[in-house]
Order: structure tokens, then C-alpha cells, then sequence
């Protein structure tokens, strides 16, 4: 598939016609595009009384709303009013704001549901081990100097991963045969897409691709950004489909994943700690079906690596109830009908026994289990607890470390990873945490 470039994203600003939205349509409106979705700025002749009432809390905004302008339809979805100024002169100017944009809305769907979701997120494509580019150089005759350089950009078969939505990954590229400054360039991308047979629910798509986006953050220790490329519905095809190719719409949602500050990104120097091909395939689609069981202690987990400047006491808490949801997650799963109990340590040792060894780059050379439990647990107790003397900010830092690296550990042996690649990648350092 080509890699097309969207018309819908932060600094657009598009003057349109609404097409939807009951007594306001067909109006002029300013929609623009920000960090926080869309912003709508909706000019209104309306006398001072009816101008005023645009500001009740219980009145219903359109949902969705429905654009045009020159450049195609836009569908606003999942939207709130934001206030509106009222004047005694008959003019008004109501703000809405909208969370998703999709570049479609002839047919007036809604896509509070879709058959499709597509997104990008880093550090993917060197984790999968697929890039669509090869490079091939030409030697002189009998090996002597480099005559010459190829560079060949073909799209490699889609690499299936499942889970309750089909996921696959798929490259892409993008060339402009223009040089820049005297450079050609080719950029690429691994593609996450979802697919299902019936419309299913926007959250319930992109759950599944925030499951990706966590996933990567786990097997690199650091932040990986995830950003929405486009969705599909197969009622809003422009032609009735035939065979397997579908029209996907490029869609605008700011919040679809967590985003990344510059300075945090990825570089070509980090390391995950496993690749894709030393994973069992199976239980990554496993993985991805666990939804109910993971999503909580994952998001929670990860959210510390997204807050660095968080105090590091902050820090120990949001690892330490991750922690404490993974061991619960991890019994319940064991034995779905016996009510979890236990105390904090317990379900900290449930871990442990999960993984069948005890990671040095937790427990520390000549550590154990049980002791690291203990002490893990006093230095949670010393940030939640005011009773409690407060936990020395090195040794909370170290703690939360090491609960991110036992995390990763677990999430690697649920992925079939060995004990011994695992322990030999943390030895080397540059993967994370």
C-alpha cells in the first residue's frame, strides 16, 4: 500500500459548510485542527435569548457533524460543547469541541462503530524485523570499489499476529521522486491494522491497538508512541466492494494513543528486549485476546514511563499497583473461580513463581524472591502510607526500576521468551529501564 500523507492534522484549519445537525445546517463554520482534537467555531444569527441558551448544560450538540469545503467531507465525532457568547446586536459564536475527525461524511455514517483501524506506532518495525526497503551495493570488477547503489522499496506480505480483531502488520512507504537539497528520500512504516467482519465499536479497535502500543513500551523500557492513520466501514465504500480491497478513510484523534515527548523518543541506538522472532507468535495473539486480564496493570505500568518529571515517590506508587494487578491478574487467570486473596507480597511472589526463576536485575546478585518482596513492599508502604517513615528517594527510584524490569520479565515469558536470552539482553544493558 502507498503511503499516503493526511489532511487532517495539528495546524489545519478548514472553513466548511455543516451538512448535518439538524436546524444549523448548511451554516459557514471554522474548524481547527489542535493537540486536543477539533476545535468548531460556529457563527450563529440568533436572537439574545436563544444565543444564550446554546451555553445550557443539558442541550445536545450534533453528533456526528457533518463538514464539506474544497477539500472533501470530514465526519466530527464524540463531541461537547465548550460555551458560546451571546450578543444583543442577533450574532452569536458557539465553540464545540470534537475528540475524532474522519475524512469522509457523503453518506452520512456516523463511525461510532467501524470495520477497520489502522495506526503507526514506534519502534515496531525493528521490533517485527520488517522494513520494505533493501539496499544492495555494486561492485567493480573483481570485487575492486563500489560501482553503484540500489535501493529497492517494495511492500512486504502482511504478517499476521491475531487476536479477537484480526490484527496484522503491514508495511508501507512513501517516495517523492523530487530531491530535497539534492536527497532522495524513502520513508517507511510497519502498519498495525484491524479488522472485523461486523461493525464493532471505535474503543473496542483501538483497545487492541493500545494493547500494541503497550507492548512495545514493554519490550523496549521506554515510551513509544502510538498515532491513528485511518478506519474503515464497509457501508461507506465509494464502490461496492468485490473482492478484498476496502476505501480506508484517513482519521484525526490527538488522544488515540499516548504521545511522546520529543527529548523521550526512541533512536536508532535502543534495543527491545526481545524481537518478535524470539517470541511465540501464538501467545502474542494470546496476548492480545487477554484484554480483561492485562490491559489494567499494563497501562498503569506504562504510564510511569510516559511521566518522567513525576516525583520519584509518584513513580514507586503507579509500578507498585501495577505490580499489585499483576499478581492478582495472574491468579485469577490460574484459577478463574476461587476468589483471590492474599497479601501484597503474596500476590508480588505470585510473579516470581509465574516467571520459575528470580531475574538478578530484580532481586540483585545473591538476592531472593522472598527478601526483594519484603523490601519492595516496605518501600511501597513508606509512599502510601503517612504513618510510615517516608522512603528514601534513591532507594524509590531503584524500586521502581526494578518493578518495571520484573514487568518486562513477566510480559517476556508470556510471550515464550527464554530465560536465558532474557537475563543474557539485561546483562548487556540498552534495552530499557
Amino acid at each position: 500500500m502507498g503511503h499516503v500523507v493526511t489532511k487532517l492534522e495539528p495546524g489545519v484549519v478548514r472553513i466548511a459548510h455543516t451538512r448535518s445537525g439538524g436546524e444549523g445546517s448548511d451554516e459557514v463554520v471554522v474548524a481547527e485542527f489542535d493537540a486536543g482534537g477539533v476545535l468548531l467555531s460556529w457563527p450563529r444569527a440568533l436572537s439574545f435569548v436563544d444565543a444564550f441558551q446554546l451555553n445550557d448544560d443539558g442541550r445536545q450538540i450534533p453528533e456526528p457533524l457533518i463538514l464539506r469545503d474544497g477539500n472533501g467531507w470530514v465526519t466530527l465525532t464524540d463531541g461537547y460543547t465548550v460555551g458560546a457568547s451571546a450578543s444583543s446586536l442577533g450574532h452569536s459564536l458557539e465553540r464545540l469541541r470534537y475528540s475524532r475527525a474522519i475524512h469522509t461524511g457523503a453518506h452520512g455514517v456516523d463511525y461510532a462503530g467501524v470495520n477497520g483501524m489502522t495506526s503507526e506506532i514506534d519502534g515496531l518495525a525493528k521490533w517485527a524485523k520488517r522494513v520494505p526497503v533493501t539496499t544492495q551495493l555494486t561492485l567493480g570488477e573483481e570485487g575492486r570499489g563500489i560501482e553503484g547503489v540500489s535501493v529497492v522499496a517494495k511492500n512486504l506480505d502482511s504478517l499476521p499476529l491475531g487476536g479477537p480483531l484480526d490484527l496484522r502488520l503491514e508495511t508501507s512507504y512513501r517516495h517523492s521522486p523530487t530531491p530535497k537539497g539534492g536527497v532522495f528520500t524513502i520513508s517507511t512504516a510497519l502498519l498495525v491494522r484491524t479488522r472485523s467482519s461486523e461493525l464493532e465499536s471505535w474503543q473496542t479497535h483501538q483497545q487492541t491497538h493500545r494493547m500494541i502500543q503497550d507492548l512495545m513500551c514493554l519490550v523496549y523500557g521506554k515510551p513509544c508512541g502510538s498515532r491513528l492513520i485511518s478506519v474503515m466501514r464497509e457501508d461507506d465504500q465509494e464502490l461496492p466492494p468485490t473482492d478484498e480491497r476496502r476505501h480506508w478513510r484517513d482519521a484525526y484523534q490527538p488522544s488515540f494513543g499516548r504521545a511522546v515527548d520529543p527529548d523521550q523518543q526512541l533512536t536508532d541506538d535502543d534495543r527491545p528486549l526481545f524481537f518478535l522472532d524470539e517470541a511465540n507468535v501464538d501467545l502474542v495473539a494470546k496476548w492480545l485476546s487477554e484484554y480483561s486480564y492485562w490491559s489494567r496493570l499494563t497501562w498503569i505500568a506504562m504510564s510511569a514511563l510516559f511521566h518522567r518529571t513525576l516525583p520519584v515517590e509518584s513513580q514507586l506508587l503507579q509500578v507498585a499497583v501495577a505490580l499489585e494487578a499483576l499478581g492478582y491478574a495472574i491468579a485469577e487467570k490460574a484459577n478463574p473461580a476461587k476468589r483471590v486473596s492474599g497479601t501484597y507480597e503474596t500476590l508480588l511472589k505470585n510473579i516470581f513463581d509465574f516467571l520459575g526463576y528470580e531475574p538478578g536485575a530484580v532481586v540483585g546478585d545473591g538476592g531472593s524472591r522472598d527478601a526483594w518482596c519484603k523490601a519492595f513492599n516496605e518501600a511501597y508502604k513508606g509512599v502510601k502510607h503517612a504513618d510510615n517513615d517516608l522512603t528514601d528517594g534513591r532507594e524509590a527510584w531503584t524500586r521502581a526500576r526494578e518493578g518495571i524490569v520484573l514487568i518486562r520479565c513477566w510480559f517476556a515469558a508470556a510471550l515464550g521468551v527464554s530465560e536465558t536470552l532474557i537475563t543474557r539482553r539485561l546483562n548487556e544493558g540498552r534495552v530499557g529501564a
